[in-house]
């Protein structure tokens, strides 16, 4: 399940005035909010009800399209199963997944195959002959040799004063902590201070400079020496090599497949916790994160050996007759590897990550179940998806032609460093609508603008399906508060669904610079890019790979809102809502709320705005709380399910704004709104069909997001219980209606 939501900014709070004169009878509730604002799976009922309504000629308002018993509802209850429903269709993902797993494993290795042709041919140069121990051993060459050939090559014997360069440097540092230590001990005032700080930063910078001088005359030496004989075993048992290859393949292709289909079941029945000691003293999902941490550990091996073989085997190349001049003997045949290394290096420039990523994939299948428009055929209406090769831009698609609620996909872009907002949020937000890209910790681009402005492949991510799939990307290299330690093999694999966006901090960094008024007086000195990539090459899978998420970079990553807050509340709170209908299908773990509890604090901290759900009594947040329902009778078939019965699945909630909100008055009355709060929960008088389906399993309604196989059960239940939902939220706002407070 996902979650979306609906907002009003109307004061307060009598929902419609103005759009009934507008549209007449025609106007419902969706019709006449002032935001649609989704989140994760939310997006993508809000992408098909936006995407629905593009028809210029009869312009349909949202609530006319996916009504009970429409064409588009019937369209997207047999693709319910979006992600593959058929064995073919299956066989298909799992093929697209393989090849973006081929293509990453290529850029990954691609590298350290450069770095080792680099470093294989320094080391084989008498400028760079200072290794300690000999790269790769040359048997024609011993003491005899030497004497014999005054041109010998200096590369191909030991240097242990090298060890003396490590000793000099680690010295230094070791001298210049001492001194630091003395400082601190004698001396305090400030210029003393200053002192130490300066000093202290030298003496890292020489055991630092200590660490790569050993690396370069001790580790890296040592690895070529290792893999110099592994390579020459491989030459001579190719049969082994390619195993060893399809077995790295193999296992990284599984366990990029068990970290997208795992899937954390937090609601377990009693007789699921009577588990055996085994199980219970294994944490969940422990298999799987076992697997994949052996994977990165077999990748980091991999990667170290490729860079020794490719280094051993060009210095070998290069070092065969023992004499200067070697690269002018060399055959053609001992070429070949760097002429491929050449074409993979010329091949990996042209390719843009987010194409061999699974957004494409993801977004291909998203539009052939959500974007649908209505049409007449044969005197019948029919849903029809859009095609393929149909760009839904989000200037032209992304608003609703007759009018009507904004329609704002919450995203999230995840930030490293020191600029990050917190420790263990990771992310900020970013949200994508027809008007404006961007968010309030990176800044905002004009959407038309940027559409015209932007690179082919940059453009063309900028649609409601990218939006639609980006910010419903369950699974990413970098995912907020919701990291669940596979996040880099994701990113390896390439199998992850978001994409790079713009970045608006780039943007307005660059035209600042341009007049000499960045805010850090030293970006106005800055070689700032003058545009943005045409390609989002390697560098960009790198920086997945390690981490580096830079809030001044061209391009941002854009992932699942929920990685920064799940429900869009902060949003619409943002946008200074006073009447806020907040639709959770969230797979929070019952009895708590915490993707609410999530959303309440950051608001709190954030923004300053408090929520308070005791103010009304008659729709308190406990009553959503799983076991606070009418229970059945002991001999009732539906016993078994008390404990996850609901009293109703409406909340309702004082919102108080901080008196130094923009836009809002200041008096008490004026800085307050309402939060009607609906979750997915069981209630005893839901229709028994759906209490009988309830019952023979335990986690609905509490799907997550990664369940993408919905069969039929599944979408009438969830379908279901979302109108019993809507109507409750109809029955609340009657009810506040009579007491006055709307």
């Amino acid at each position: 399940m996902g979650v979306m939501q609906e907002f009003s900014k109307e004061d307060p709070i009598k929902p419609g005035i103005g759009v009934h004169e507008k549209f007449g009878g025609r106007a419902k509730l969706i019709d006449t909010v002032d935001y649609v604002i989704s989140v994760s799976g939310g997006g993508y009922t809000a992408g098909a009800r936006l995407l629905a309504t593009q028809d210029t000629e009869k312009k349909p308002l949202v609530s006319e399209r996916f009504e009970e018993g429409s064409p588009e509802l019937d369209h997207f209850r047999r693709g319910s199963s979006y992600i593959a429903d058929s064995p073919g269709e299956l066989v298909y993902a799992l093929a697209v997944v393989f090849k973006n797993l081929l293509a990453s494993i290529t850029i990954l290795f691609t590298l350290p195959a450069l770095l080792g042709w680099v470093f294989g041919y320094l080391l084989s140069r008498p400028a760079f002959s200072f290794a300690q121990i000999i790269p790769v051993l040359n048997p024609n060459v011993n003491d005899a040799f030497v004497h014999e050939h005054p041109d010998y090559l200096m590369c191909l014997t030991d240097h242990p004063a090298s060890w003396i360069a490590v000793a000099v440097f680690a010295g230094l540092a070791a001298f210049l902590t001492s001194i630091a230590m003395g400082i601190e001990m004698f001396l305090w005032k400030k210029p003393s201070e200053r002192a130490k700080l300066w000093v202290q930063r030298f003496a890292v910078g020489s055991a630092v400079f200590a660490a790569l001088v050993l690396i370069v005359v001790v580790g890296l030496p040592t690895l070529m020496r290792l893999c110099s004989s592994l390579s020459a075993h491989a030459t001579h048992n190719q049969g082994d090599a390619a195993a060893a290859v399809s077995g790295l393949v193999g296992l990284n292709y599984l366990a990029a497949i068990t970290a997208m289909a795992w899937k954390k079941r937090s609601t377990l029945s009693g007789e699921a916790k009577k588990l055996s000691l085994w199980k219970r003293l294994l944490p969940p999902g422990v298999i799987a994160m076992i697997l994949v941490v052996v994977t990165l550990t077999v990748l980091l091996v991999a990667w170290l050996i490729i860079l020794g073989c490719f280094a051993a085997g060009v210095f070998r190349s290069l070092t065969t007759g023992g004499l200067e001049g070697g690269l002018r003997q060399m055959p053609f045949s001992a070429l070949w590897p760097s002429l491929v290394l050449v074409l993979a290096i010329a091949w990996i420039s042209s390719v843009d990550v987010a194409s061999i990523s699974l957004n494409p994939f993801y977004r291909y299948r998203l539009g052939k179940t959500f974007a649908v428009r209505r049409k007449r055929v044969s005197g019948l209406w029919r849903a029809e998806a859009y095609d393929r090769n149909e760009y839904t831009w989000l200037p032209d698609f992304g608003s609703v032609p007759a009018g009507g609620p904004k329609f704002i996909f919450a995203a999230a872009a995840p930030i490293s460093g020191k600029h990050k907002p917190a420790p263990g949020l990771n992310a900020v937000s970013y949200v994508i609508s027809h008007d404006f890209i961007g968010g309030p910790e990176l800044g905002w681009l004009q959407t038309p603008q940027l559409h015209d402005q932007s690179p082919p492949r940059i453009k063309r991510d900028l649609t409601v399906l990218t939006a639609v799939a980006a910010s419903g990307a369950a699974f990413a290299s970098a995912m907020g508060r919701q990291q669940k330690g596979f996040e880099k093999l994701l990113a390896v694999s390439g199998a992850r669904l978001g994409t790079w966006l713009p970045n608006p901090n780039f943007v307005a960094n660059l035209a600042a610079s341009e007049n000499g008024a960045c805010l850090d007086p030293k970006d106005n000195k800055r070689p700032w890019p003058k545009s943005l990539p045409y390609i989002r090459g390697a560098g960009y899978y790198y920086r997945e790979l390690i981490g580096l998420n830079y809030p001044d970079a061209r391009l941002v990553q854009v992932t699942d809102g929920g990685h920064y807050e799940n429900l869009g509340l902060v949003e619409a709170l943002r946008r200074r809502s006073r009447l806020i209908f907040c639709i959770d299908g969230g797979g929070d773990a019952p009895p708590l709320a915490s993707g609410l509890a999530d959303a309440m604090r950051l608001a709190e901290y954030e923004l300053g705005v408090t929520i308070d759900f005791d103010y009304f009594a008659k729709f308190p947040l406990a009553e959503l709380t799983p076991g606070s329902g009418d229970k059945f009778e002991e001999t009732d078939a539906f016993y078994g399910l008390n404990s996850r019965l609901a009293k109703r699945t409406v909340a309702v909630g004082l919102i108080t704004y901080p008196s130094a909100a923009p836009d809002l008055g200041h008096g008490p009355h004026e800085r307050q709104g309402l939060l009607i709060f609906a979750k997915a929960v069981l209630c005893k008088g839901f229709p028994q069909w759906l209490l009988t389906y309830a019952a023979s399993g335990d986690v609905f309604p509490h799907d997550p997001t990664s369940d993408q196989w919905f069969n039929e059960g599944q979408f009438a239940a969830y379908t279901q219980l979302g109108r019993i939902m809507g109507q409750q939220v109809r029955e609340c706002i009657h009810d506040l209606q009579k007491d006055s407070t709307l």
